[in-house]
Order: C-alpha cells, then sequence, then structure tokens
C-alpha cells in the first residue's frame, strides 16, 4: 500500500460522513414537522372524507385509532402514505398540551369544511404535505385542497394561533430568497465572515472566507464557543441578524418594479381567488376556524415605490414600505434562527449561525 494510503486509514476523510446519531436527530426532525403539520392539516381531510364530525378530543382520536387509512386514500396523495401511517402511529406519544392545541385546532377546521361544504358541494379534500394532489401546481402554497363536485377547486392555507396574533403568511429561508431573485450571495458570505464567523475563536485553523459555509468543523467550533461563552456567542448571532437583514434590504431596494411586484406575488401566501387553483387564508383559533382577508392582495398590481430597512428597535424585524395611488402599506418582515443551539445535535441541524445562508424569513403581515 502507498503511503498516502495509510494516512488514510489513519485519517479517514470525513467530509461526508454523517454519524448515525446525526441521522437518527434529522429523522427525528422531519417527524416532528410530519407531526406539526399533519394534526392541523391531515386529520381534517381524513374526517370529512370518512363523513366524521368530531364532538370532542377524545372522540377525535378515537376515530382516528379505529380508521383504516387503506380506506381513506383519498385524503392523501399516495408518496404520503408513509407520512400519514406515522403520524397515527405517534399519536399516543405525542406531548399531551401539545395535542390538546392542535386537536382542538383540527376540530375547528374540520368543521370550516363542513360549513363549506354546505354552501357548495364537495367531493374530497386532500392533504398536501410534501406532494400536491393532481391538478395542482407544486409550488401552490396550499396546505389542504378542496375538490367540489363541479370540478372547481381552492388550496387552502392553514394558520393556528389567538384571537390577536398574527401568524406568518410566508416561511422561507434568506439563501432561498437569494436564489429566487437570481442574486449572488457572495457578498452577503463576505459581510457574515468578516463581521461574524472569523469572530469566532481560533476559526483561521478551521476555515477561511472562501470554504467557511456550511463546514461541519466551523459549526462544531461554534457549538462550542456557545457552550463556553453564550452571552459573546449570542451577540455575534445578533450582528448575524443585522448583517443579513441589511444586505436583503440593499437587494430589495435595488429592484425595478414590476421585478418586485412579481417577487411579493410569487413569494408571499396572498389569497388568489383569480388563479386556476384559488388560494384562501383560514385561521384556527381553538376549536373555531374562520377565512381570513388579504389586505395588500388588490393593491400589489398598483404599485408605484417600495423601500425596505431595518427596524431599529428589532434584533430581527425589518419593514417594506410600498406605496400605490391609494395609499401606503407597511409590510412587516422577519429575518431569525427557527432552531436553538443544542450540542447534544452535534454538527446536524444546528440553528443560529448553524444555520449560515438559510435562516428563516417571514412575512407576517402589515404593520
Amino acid at each position: 500500500m502507498s503511503l498516502n494510503g495509510y494516512v488514510r486509514q489513519l485519517k479517514p476523510r470525513t467530509e461526508n460522513y454523517i454519524p448515525p446519531v446525526d441521522r437518527v436527530q434529522d429523522l427525528l426532525e422531519r417527524v416532528d414537522t410530519t407531526l406539526n403539520a399533519s394534526v392541523t392539516e391531515l386529520f381534517p381531510c381524513l374526517a370529512f372524507n370518512k363523513k366524521f364530525r368530531p364532538s370532542s378530543i377524545e372522540d377525535f382520536k378515537k376515530f382516528l385509532y379505529k380508521l383504516n387509512l387503506n380506506s381513506a386514500k383519498s385524503s392523501f396523495h399516495s408518496k404520503d402514505a408513509d407520512s400519514a401511517k406515522l403520524v397515527i402511529e405517534r399519536l399516543p406519544t405525542m406531548d399531551e398540551k401539545f395535542l390538546k392545541d392542535k386537536m382542538n385546532n383540527a376540530i375547528g377546521i374540520t368543521n370550516y369544511l363542513y360549513n363549506l361544504g354546505a354552501t357548495k358541494p364537495i367531493k374530497n379534500v386532500v392533504w398536501g404535505y410534501r406532494a400536491k394532489p393532481t391538478g395542482i401546481p407544486k409550488n401552490h402554497a396550499g396546505d389542504i385542497f378542496v375538490f367540489f363536485k363541479d370540478g372547481s377547486k381552492i388550496g387552502v392555507s392553514l394558520k393556528a394561533g389567538t384571537k390577536k396574533s398574527k401568524e406568518p403568511l410566508k416561511n422561507t429561508y434568506v439563501g432561498t430568497q437569494y436564489n429566487a431573485l437570481k442574486v449572488s450571495t457572495s457578498k452577503l458570505e463576505s459581510a457574515l465572515w468578516d463581521r461574524v464567523y472569523s469572530k469566532i475563536p481560533n476559526i483561521e485553523s478551521v476555515a477561511n472566507k472562501s470554504n467557511f459555509i456550511k463546514n461541519k468543523e466551523v459549526t462544531k467550533l461554534y457549538v462550542d464557543y456557545y457552550v463556553n461563552n453564550e452571552s459573546e456567542a449570542n451577540e455575534l448571532y445578533k450582528e448575524m441578524l443585522v448583517v443579513c437583514r441589511e444586505h436583503f434590504c440593499i437587494e430589495l431596494n435595488k429592484m425595478k418594479i414590476k421585478d418586485f411586484i412579481e417577487w411579493v406575488q410569487e413569494t408571499f401566501n396572498l389569497q388568489r381567488k383569480d388563479d386556476d387553483v384559488p388560494l384562501v387564508m383560514v385561521k384556527a383559533v381553538g376549536n373555531k376556524a374562520e377565512e381570513k382577508g388579504d389586505d395588500i392582495v388588490d393593491m400589489i398590481p398598483m404599485i408605484t415605490k417600495h423601500h425596505a430597512y431595518l427596524n431599529n428597535s428589532s434584533v430581527q424585524e425589518y419593514f417594506i414600505d410600498i406605496y400605490s395611488p391609494k395609499g401606503k402599506k407597511t409590510l412587516k418582515m422577519t429575518i431569525r434562527s427557527d432552531s436553538g443551539v443544542r450540542p447534544e445535535k452535534g454538527t446536524s441541524g444546528q440553528g443560529r449561525l448553524g444555520q449560515y445562508l438559510q435562516l428563516k424569513m417571514q412575512y407576517s403581515g402589515t404593520q
């Protein structure tokens, strides 16, 4: 064997190696995501299609435990069959408070479907989890899809909260939006290195400006830094939020009006009642659910000017002022991490600096 061969034996390449613990953690996180989505999305589809109207949480649970999923295949795409089965199997192990809140929301959404069906007969309702049903655009923002007996259909975007809460109307990611705008992330990456990542102690021993993004050695170093100096690590995270907001505002302000309007229409989950598959918003509060209006959808095509800027009173918000002949509105936007830093997760799925270019970006309505 050559000398290089012996060296590889002693020091194997690990760039693409995913430790078993990380793989298990990734699977559990996907399962948790499935649970969050399914209780309020899948369960109402199953109930409505099987002509069941729950009167209580226990009543709903008994229905689900007895349900043969093979008899409810019209409620989900065949590609989501395993996810649907998984949720039913995990039902007894779900956190009690989580389940109570979500099941109440599911009851409200089921009642919404029955009320909708009373005004226009419904053929069936389909869960749009990972795969969209036939006839629905792959990028449609609906969570569930209502197929009416007259051949028409709608997508329903589901939200849950309190009467006064404002839930995100769009969840996306910083890097995803750079790609959508066909804008290079090089300036953002450079600023993140100079102002954030280069401040991690000993970072030069594992990375530089050209290779720090999604570098597991950088993530490991950051997690260790967070454990030993949480307050200092939190300051770096705050600076990261400033950098990402500043740079995205710059890119938005460069956009021509036509391109900005197109970006808003394509990116935000706005109600679109003139589309082939209209999108409506439904919000569940407790065990009640109702359609919610959208106060900017009619204004968007008439925008004459826009301006994005940081909310200096917040560590994660930025605003976009939009102007039309009818006046001005301010869109509330947020960039933040959607998970924390947990050492037990190793280098996989870490939040904050561990998300690099993929911090969550949200639109939550007008100010």
